[in-house]
C-alpha cells in the first residue's frame, strides 16, 4: 500500500499532460518513445504502466491486438477517459500488485514514473509475472548519471541503466540499451558546448537554493526564456507530431553522455527489435 503522503501526490502536476506547454525538445521525446512502442506493439497484447492521460494511446493500439492502460493518479486517468471514451480500458492500480493473471502480456510499456514507485524491486516482479514467456518490456527515463541531473517532486529512486540492467537479467530478461539526447562533448566544442555546460551549471544551482519549480507548467516558464514559443502536448499524439529522436547502443557502465534512455528487454535470447 501506498503511505497517506503518497496518496496527496499530484502527479498530474510532475507529467506530461494534456494541454501541457513543452519546448520542441520535450515534443521529441514525448513523441519518439511512443512511435517506438508502437513499432513493437504489432500484433502484441500490450499494458500501459504509468500511462498518464494516454497521449501514446491512439499510435499503440492502430497497431497492437490489444491495449490496457494503467496509472496510480485518478486525475490522470480522467484525464484520459474524457478524451478516450471506452476506446482504451483503463485501470487504476499500483504497479507493485498488478491485478492480472499471469502471462497475460507479450509487451509492457513503462515511460518516465519508475521513480515514482516505492518498491520497484516489486514492480520488477510483476511485470515479469504477466509477461509471456516470450514478452518484452520496454522502459523510457531520464538519466540520473548526467551532468546537473534535477529529481522530479514525489520521486523515490532513479534507475541508473546498470541498475535496470541488472535488475531484468536477475529475472531473466536480454536486455539492451540505448542513449538519446547526447550531451555535448569537449571534443564538440562551439555554442552547444557552452549553452549544455550553462543550462546543466544553472540546473544544479537552482536544485540546491531549491528554486527548481515543483510542477512542470512551474517549469514551462523557464524553459520559454531559453526556447522561446512552446508546444502544446495534444490529447492524442498524431503522426508525425513531431520529429523522432536518434538513438545509440550502449555498452555497460556509467551514462554521462546522452540525457535520457531506454531500456528494452526481452525473454530469453530473443533480443532483437520487432517492427
Amino acid at each position: 500500500m501506498r503511505s497517506p503522503e503518497a496518496r496527496e501526490h499530484r502527479y498530474e502536476d510532475v507529467t506530461w499532460t494534456t494541454g501541457l506547454p513543452v519546448s520542441a525538445e520535450n515534443a521529441s521525446q514525448i513523441y519518439s518513445r511512443y512511435r517506438v512502442a508502437a513499432e513493437r506493439a504489432v500484433g502484441k497484447r500490450v499494458l500501459e504502466l504509468g500511462c498518464g492521460a494516454g497521449q501514446g494511446f491512439g499510435l499503440m493500439s492502430a497497431q497492437a491486438t490489444s491495449l490496457i492502460g494503467a496509472d496510480y493518479s485518478t486525475a490522470l486517468l480522467h484525464s484520459a477517459r474524457r478524451h478516450y471514451g471506452n476506446r482504451v480500458p483503463l485501470i487504476r492500480l499500483s504497479a507493485e500488485c498488478l491485478p492480472f493473471a499471469d502471462s497475460s502480456f507479450d509487451l509492457v510499456v513503462f515511460f518516465e514514473a519508475t521513480y515514482y514507485i516505492p518498491d520497484m524491486e516489486l514492480a520488477f516482479d510483476e511485470i515479469s509475472r504477466v509477461l509471456t514467456p516470450t514478452g518484452a518490456v520496454f522502459f523510457a527515463n531520464h538519466n540520473p548519471e548526467q551532468p546537473g541531473f534535477v529529481r522530479s517532486p514525489h520521486s523515490h529512486h532513479y534507475h541508473s541503466a546498470t541498475e535496470f540492467r541488472s535488475a531484468l537479467e536477475d529475472r531473466g530478461f536480454t536486455v539492451e540499451v540505448e542513449g538519446t539526447l547526447p550531451i555535448a562533448s569537449a571534443a564538440a566544442g562551439g555554442r552547444a558546448l557552452a549553452v549544455s555546460r550553462l543550462l546543466a551549471a544553472a540546473r544544479s544551482v537552482l536544485e540546491r537554493l531549491h528554486l527548481v519549480p515543483k510542477t512542470l507548467r512551474g517549469r514551462a516558464m523557464l524553459k520559454r526564456l531559453v526556447h522561446g514559443r512552446l508546444r502544446v502536448v495534444p490529447a492524442e499524439l498524431p503522426d508525425g507530431f513531431a520529429p523522432v529522436l536518434a538513438t545509440v547502443p550502449l555498452p555497460t557502465g556509467m551514462v554521462r553522455g546522452f540525457r535520457a534512455f531506454y531500456v528494452f528487454a526481452v525473454r530469453g535470447e530473443n533480443s532483437g527489435r520487432e517492427t
